[in-house]
């Protein structure tokens, strides 16, 4: 089973940015999910006025996720589906903190709460079921990151392959992304995929802070970082895009 698995973070509609704001880059926003082709979509930093705007014009799309303050309140890690290949058995949301179950919660010193979606998905084709979750981590204080990864890792089932997607607020050889490697996850990009967030520049050369990982059940075809625009940034940070194929292990679900 072959899918296409992508990360976006599409920026704060709340931000002030003059002529980068959301109302003015929304339409491009739309334009470069649709341009990932992608069969899953984990997008980051979406309040509630942004998802139910992207959600009426990506049809092809269902999404989840709860916002970091509880229910439709506050940014959301919200993952996309494309329905008419795949059915979504179970989602979830989960606060880093000492209580992940208690809505806006968050760990010592962090600015925000902070949460992963986490969601069952299953092939319409096949009927292989696989975890998507999709991340933002502190955007401060590396000891929060740790601690919100190792407690990622603890929550995912160990029976079911998983894809990990986020904004990690740290790089590709940082030991944020160490403790997941660790844990069995890998890479879908290179080190040579170049940089993600860029400040509405444009620029490949900044830090690359998006990431795909995936657990051993998947292969990796091919990954990249994706840059285009249409007249107009999409966002401060450009998207991450990875075909992945899941093993015909007869023992996985």
């Amino acid at each position: 089973m072959a899918l296409r698995v992508a990360s976006f973070n599409i920026r704060s509609a709340r931000s002030f940015d003059g002529r980068n704001s959301w109302p003015l880059r929304r339409l491009a926003t739309v334009g470069a999910i649709r341009g990932l082709d992608a069969d899953v979509v984990g997008l980051q930093e979406v309040h509630r006025g942004p998802s139910a705007y992207l959600l009426r014009r990506l049809r092809s799309y269902a999404g989840v996720g709860d916002g970091r303050s509880g229910g439709k309140r506050g940014e959301r890690c919200l993952v996309l589906h494309r329905t008419e290949r795949l059915e979504m058995l179970a989602w979830s949301t989960r606060w880093f903190s000492d209580a992940p179950d208690r809505a806006g919660t968050r760990l010592p010193g962090a600015s925000f709460p902070r949460v992963v979606t986490l969601v069952e998905l299953a092939d319409r084709r096949s009927g292989r079921r696989f975890g998507v979750a999709d991340v933002h981590l502190d955007e401060h204080r590396n000891e929060n990151r740790l601690a919100s990864v190792h407690m990622l890792t603890s929550w995912l089932d160990p029976g079911l392959p998983w894809l990990v997607v986020g904004d990690f607020n740290a790089g590709p050889t940082s030991r944020v992304l160490a403790v997941l490697t660790d844990a069995g996850f890998r890479p879908a990009l290179d080190h040579g995929a170049g940089g993600t967030a860029h400040g509405f520049t444009g620029r490949a050369d900044g830090p690359r802070l998006d990431h795909i990982l995936v657990s051993s059940h998947w292969d990796v075809l091919a990954g990249a970082a994706v840059r285009t625009e249409a007249g107009r940034l999409p966002s401060d940070h450009w998207p991450v895009v990875a075909d992945v194929r899941l093993d015909a292990d007869p023992s996985l679900p």
